[in-house]
């Protein structure tokens, strides 16, 4: 039998594909009683991931499905220039940095040309590519197995590539962000090499334009106690930012020009 755990996962995958569920019918796939599946969905409430309905549950806020990069490089483009030119700002010469796979740190890379020194960790295909002619700039690259929607490499190794380094700062984009339920994304390598990131970085950093604000995904990264900082642009909605700042989290909004 399925672990608790397991098993509210599996029923989180079972409402992303059906986009509802009804008690009976989960109580019946994971052969257990309908309270246990109620006390499973009552707790998924309570976490934000599901809002209940008569005789199951929907999705609370689901995220927009995952793209390939080519696709996530021209949404929010505006935003996300603004957000990388405000990143960029934060990288003094000297920094080791991580720079997550995404298409905002992308940009940020491309903006990093003057600030060298510096050493920089990355899983991305793309941002090594960027990163690679930079005079004065040393370039980690992972390891591991090439995920190609993202074109970046993730799995046991490209974390066990981060070893025994210690950065001084993650910039790490998610695909939601929620004050109550944290960081997640839309695949599980992912989510295990952003998490380990995490664990090699005296700071973290999100960035991450207005949309993904209270969307959940099905991978958890991490709680929000864990980022020191959010950069972000204007459409925001205040009652985040609100809830973030009450956490200790710095808000960076970055500003049209």
């Amino acid at each position: 039998m399925l672990s608790t755990g397991a098993r509210r996962e599996q029923i989180l995958q079972a409402v992303q594909d059906q986009h509802k569920v009804r008690v009976s019918r989960l109580a019946q796939l994971f052969g257990v009683s309908t309270v246990t599946i109620r006390t499973d969905l009552r707790a998924m409430t309570a976490a934000g991931l599901l809002a209940r309905q008569h005789g199951g549950a929907r999705l609370a806020n689901q995220a927009m499905p995952d793209a390939p990069l080519s696709e996530k490089r021209i949404r929010n483009r505006e935003r996300k220039l603004r957000i990388a030119n405000r990143a960029a700002s934060l990288v003094n010469p000297g920094d080791k940095l991580i720079l997550d796979a995404g298409s905002t740190t992308l940009m940020l890379a491309q903006r990093l040309s003057a600030s060298s020194p510096l050493t920089v960790f990355t899983n991305s295909l793309p941002i090594a590519n960027e990163l690679g002619q930079v005079p004065g700039l040393r370039l980690i690259v992972s390891g591991g197995t090439l995920r190609q929607a993202s074109q970046s490499l993730q799995g046991p190794q490209a974390e066990a590539t981060l070893g025994s380094f210690f950065f001084d700062k993650l910039f790490l984009g998610a695909d939601g962000c929620d004050p109550a339920f944290g960081l997640s994304t839309h695949d599980v390598e992912d989510a295990r090499l952003s998490a380990s990131m995490i664990e090699h970085a005296r700071q973290v950093i999100v960035l991450a334009d207005g949309s993904k604000f209270g969307q959940l995904c099905l991978h958890r990264i991490c709680a929000m106690e864990r980022v020191h900082s959010i950069i972000s642009d204007s459409s925001m909605p205040q009652s985040i930012r609100t809830a973030l700042e009450a956490n200790g989290i710095d808000v960076i909004i970055a500003e049209e020009h």
